[in-house]
This record gives C-alpha cells, structure tokens and sequence, in this order.
C-alpha cells in the first residue's frame, strides 16, 4: 500500500537552484518558451482588442515563477492571464496582487479547464467538465461586493379566497391543516444524576441512545408511509374536487426505510406519489423552485478570503486549528478549492456552523440498499425544505451510501478552507485531500473514507489540470503534486520544467524527470516506484 505522507527526503525543503538538474541550456530553452508564450499571447490580446493594463503585466513580469505559471503551464495561456485580470477587477489589486497572488492563479488556471455554469455540480467532483467556449470578461466594472443570499423560497396563501385553489393547494392544505402526529425520534441522552450517602454526585455514565415520541406536524413522506393516511388523503381530494389517488402500500417507503423496493409496480406509485408532493411544495413554496445557482469564481474566492481573514479569538482559532489550510500555499496544491461551485447559501450555513460552534461533520447517515434508488431514497423524507436536491443539506436529511459520504466529506472539507475531492475506488466512493504540516513545512494529498485499498486503487475526480490535457488521473500523481511542492515552496522550477519540456524530445524529458526523480531521493518505499510504474502506464496509453 503506498502511504499518503510526503515522501523521504522531501520533508526538508531544498531551494529551487539547488534541487534543479537543468543546466543552462535548459533554463535558456524555457525562457525562450515563456517569452515567445507571452509575445504570441499578448499579440492575441491586440488583435482582439483587448487592452490590459501595463503595470498588471509588468507585477506578472517581476516574479519568474509568476510569469512561467502564467505564461508557461498551458498551450494557450490567453484563458489564464485573462481570468487572473477579472479577479483583479472584482477583488481589487492588492487582494490578487499582494495578499492572495496563489490563491488568485489557482482560480485562474482552474478555470482555464472547467468551464463554470449557473448550475452547481450534484455529485462527483468534476462529473460532466467541459473545457470553457469563451475567455473571461475583463471589461471596466465595479468591485464585487460579496452577497449571501437568503432563502429564496415565497411561501403562496394555499386558503387564498380571491383565485380558484388548485390541487397543489389542497395538497398543502391536508398536510397543514392535519392533527399532528407522533413519531419515534432517537436521542443521545446522559443517565440521570446519582448520589452518594453524603449527597455528592456520582460520575455520570456514558451518553446512551433514547426513542422518544414526538408530536410534529404531518408531511408528504407520512402519507406515502401510510396506507391509513393515505385513505385520509384520497378521502379529502376527492371532498374538494380532485382527482388524485395514492396506493404507495403501508410502510413500503418510511422515514427509516433501508430496504429496497424490488416491486417494481409499487416503486412506480410511490415515485409518481413523491413526484406530485415535490410539484406541490415547489408551487407553493415549500421548497426551492430549484436549486441556488453556483458562484463566479470572483464571488467563490471572495468568499473563501473572508472566512480566511474571520477575527477569531485566540482560543477559538486554536480550538478550529484555523486556517485548516494555508491560502497562499503554492497554486498547484489549491486547485480542488478553487474548483468548488457550491452555491454560497449552502456553503454558508455549514460554514457557521463550524465557526460557531466548531462543527464539522464529514460523514452522515448511511443508509443501506434504498440508496440505490433515487426516487425512493428522495420519498422516504420528503417534507417542507429550505434546500434542493444536489446540496450537501439534502445529503444529510436523507443520508445515502459511499458516495454521499464522500461528498459530504470534500465538500466539508472544501467549506472549511482544505483543498479535497471526491475519489473512486473498485465499488466504492471515497475521498482525498491536501493536508498541510505547519511545523515541518510540507504538503501531502492523504486519502479518506477509503474501503476496498489504498493509495494504489483510488482514482481521484478532481481534474488533472497540470498538463494542459484535464481529465482524471490516479491519486499518485496529485501525491506528487504535494511531493513537488515540498522540494521547494517556491517550486521555481516546476512551470518552468514543463514549458520548456514541450519543445525537448521525449528521451531529453526522460532524463531530466530521471534526475529529478534521484534528487528528490523518491524510494520505491515511499512511492517512487508506483511514480515510475503509473508513468510507463501513462506512456503506454498514450503512446501505443
């Protein structure tokens, strides 16, 4: 099993001069590369009649490592130097510039691979990215004030005399105007208090696991639960005119169900049934029409920054070991946070909760073989909701298998300011992450919620948006990305390597990555020989 630490001899940082095996004659060839990448690119920009800033290129300019990233990691590197420009012009020069330069060509680069849309990815990370169709706007605009917004749901009067009710009104109506009912609820609760002969307190035991009855009032999942409910609700329709008939069976879908439904007639009714009450609440406001739509990545990194300058007191901070991740750690290592397109009212509820109170939960309900069928997973709880399907608060109303728990995982983890993904192994879902050792200065990308291996099988779903190809790759090489880092953390040579490695042959690129594999003293024990065996693999598939 290859373990997720850093490997041996990359735990002390080398400088950049020293770790390098280039020579002159290729530090020569990637400046040549770099300064032909910005002439071709900013010739671009005058033929399209863009105009940027001189003193923006010149910042882009003054730091090497800077203009090679920017310059030098893509084959276009338009989209890059473009999108770093926008995020100047809604965050201001010294948030980009001077306070989160990396952060900001993070967001850059990410988005130079994954076009960003109005609808926030609902599972896997990365699932369905397609490569952007237009550049990033760097039109004059105003500073972007960063916006949280409210529940957007309008409650609508279902009694209201001045229109005709229509089924959805009824619908809401029966399950308002109900008596309330009783449920099991469970609980942890702590034994009752005990006294000694001398009247003081004995310790009290551990915490133990309650049921409780419950009084609440009724929603749709009790009447797909119910077959005496049911009738109530067939009963009242038909008193008011509707046509609508429910025979979901007794207890076939409940609010603990695990069971699948293997009849496949009675799954038909019960989805039909789960369908109709979703329509009612989205009508009437009971639910979100759909879900928030996902932040630009201006908004996202705005909003990531605020948490990261939150004033915590100094026992709180050190109580929610904050920052969990550093937000001007090398951009390579920050691409996972900058791919996060939650919506910002989802992330924001997790986001107080853990400054709060310091919650932080990154697993939830697991709940058996339902979760295999959506739309009996979804009817099992289905009641009045201030979120919409897709969001981590979904997720955690109604549980699931591995991979809700390992979205709630990355996305927790991504919400708290820590770089992470969700990743596949053979049968399961679980997830990764960048972790950050302050004392001994070194990144690592460990694995979590893993089940059928280690390292050696898990895929990650972020993309692999270091080659100027994405798509996924194996959690090796993000491994490596936090090796290389290590090496240096001002990883001087690293976009350079790559740049000028485009215009070497393939046998000049195998040396040198040969050499730096020895620098880096990457034992086999550590990793270096899964490095050199996911390589020829890649080579093979590439190069067939």
């Amino acid at each position: 099993m290859i373990s997720g630490n850093a490997p041996v001899g990359a735990a002390a940082a080398i400088p950049a001069e020293a770790a390098a095996p280039l020579g002159s004659s290729w530090n020569s060839r990637a400046d040549q590369y770099v300064a032909a990448a910005r002439t071709r690119t900013l010739d671009e920009c005058k033929a399209k009649g863009i105009a940027l800033p001189k003193d923006f290129l010149a910042w882009i300019d003054r730091d090497p490592v800077l203009r090679a990233s920017v310059y030098g990691c893509r084959n276009n590197p338009l989209p890059v130097l473009l999108a770093l420009r926008s995020l100047e012009i809604d965050l201001g020069e010294k948030t980009v510039r001077t306070d989160y330069p990396q952060l900001a060509l993070a967001f850059a680069i990410q988005d130079s691979y994954a076009k960003r849309t109005p609808k926030a990815g609902g599972w896997n990370d990365a699932d369905g990215a397609v490569a952007p169709d237009s550049l990033p706007d760097v039109s004059p605009r105003a500073p972007l004030a960063l916006n949280i917004p409210g529940d957007p749901r309008v409650p609508v009067d279902t009694k209201d005399s001045k229109r005709t009710l229509d089924r959805d009104d009824h619908m809401v109506n029966f399950l308002e105007d109900h008596a309330l009912i009783e449920v099991d609820v469970k609980a942890q609760e702590l034994p009752p208090l005990e006294y000694d002969s001398k009247g003081i307190a004995k310790p009290r035991g551990q915490a133990v696991e309650v049921t409780r009855k419950v009084a609440r009032p009724l929603v749709a999942a009790d009447v797909i639960a119910s077959a005496g409910l049911q009738r109530e609700f067939n009963a009242y329709m038909e008193a008011h005119g509707q046509s609508v008939r429910l025979e979901c069976g007794d207890g076939a879908v409940g609010w603990n169900s695990t069971d699948a439904v293997n009849d496949a007639e009675l799954r038909k009714r019960i989805a039909a049934a789960h369908e109709m009450f979703q329509a009612a609440y989205r009508a009437k406001g009971r639910m979100p029409a759909e879900r928030d739509a996902a932040p630009t990545p201006a908004e996202s990194m705005a909003w990531f920054i605020r948490n990261d300058r939150w004033k915590f007191p100094d026992d709180v901070r050190a109580a929610r070991a904050w920052p969990r991740f550093p937000l001007n750690a090398p951009w390579p290592v920050l691409l996972m946070l900058a791919a996060d397109d939650q919506p910002l009212r989802e992330r924001e509820e997790i986001w107080a909760k853990f400054r709060d109170t310091g919650e932080m939960r990154t697993y939830g309900e697991y709940i058996g073989d339902i979760a295999q069928q959506f739309d009996m997973q979804s009817a099992r709880r289905l009641s009045p909701f201030p979120y919409s399907y897709g969001s981590i608060q979904m997720m955690w109303k109604d549980g699931g298998v591995c991979g809700t728990m390992g979205n709630i995982g990355a996305r927790t983890e991504r919400i708290c300011g820590v770089p992470a993904s969700t990743a596949g192994q053979p049968g399961h879902c679980a997830m990764v992450q960048m972790d950050f050792d302050a004392k001994a200065r070194t990144y690592t990308c460990k694995g979590g919620q893993y089940a059928t291996g280690g390292d050696e099988v898990t895929g990650v779903h972020a993309g692999w948006n270091y080659d100027d190809k994405g798509g996924r790759r194996p959690m090796i090489f993000h491994q490596t990305v936090a090796w290389g880092v290590n090496v240096g953390l001002e990883y001087g040579d690293a976009p350079r390597v790559e740049c000028a490695a485009r215009g070497a042959t393939r046998q000049g690129v195998r040396q040198i990555l040969s050499r730096r594999i020895g620098t880096q003293s990457i034992r086999d024990d550590s990793g270096g020989g899964s490095i050199r065996r996911c390589a020829r693999r890649q080579d093979r598939q590439e190069h067939a």
